[in-house]
């Protein structure tokens, strides 16, 4: 393993390793399973920071994806060992964007660059609801 430059000096590690079913025809990590990988990064995360679905439950609210926008630079395949590292960076109102740096440990190349856009929505009727204070407190807290 070598060591990883990350984009930012804290992020959140989320850690996984890709499967031969995650693989398309050509052999490689298939690019809906980077959003997958993200998806669940942002979740773990979010679950870290004692935000998981049964506190958003209680809450009446939850952030849903309004966008993905993913720069593939490099192929992953199966067996290699990935790292999602991601960081909240804008928490404001009803939206917040979250960042994504995909990594394979055994090299450190970087695989892919994203940014994830989410609306926090009231969970009954799907409108968008204000972040309260201490969550964006909570997520902004060790973010770059």
């Amino acid at each position: 393993m070598v060591d990883i430059a990350y984009d930012v000096a804290n992020p959140f590690i989320y850690q996984l390793t890709a499967h031969g079913d995650d693989c398309d025809a050509q052999g490689h990590v298939n690019n809906a399973v980077y959003v997958r990988w993200m998806d669940e990064a942002a979740y773990a995360h979010s679950a870290a920071l004692g935000y998981d679905w049964d506190r958003y439950k209680k809450l009446g609210a939850s952030f849903v994806v309004r966008r993905h926008e993913v720069d593939y630079l490099s192929p992953a395949f199966a067996n290699d060992q990935i790292v999602v590292a991601t960081w909240p960076c804008v928490m404001e109102k009803f939206n917040a964007t979250r960042r994504h740096q995909l990594v394979r440990k055994s090299d450190g190349v970087t695989l892919a660059r994203a940014h994830t856009d989410w609306v926090y929505l009231d969970l009954e009727t799907g409108r968008p609801q204000r972040i309260p204070q201490q969550m964006i407190d909570a997520f902004l807290k060790n973010s770059s």
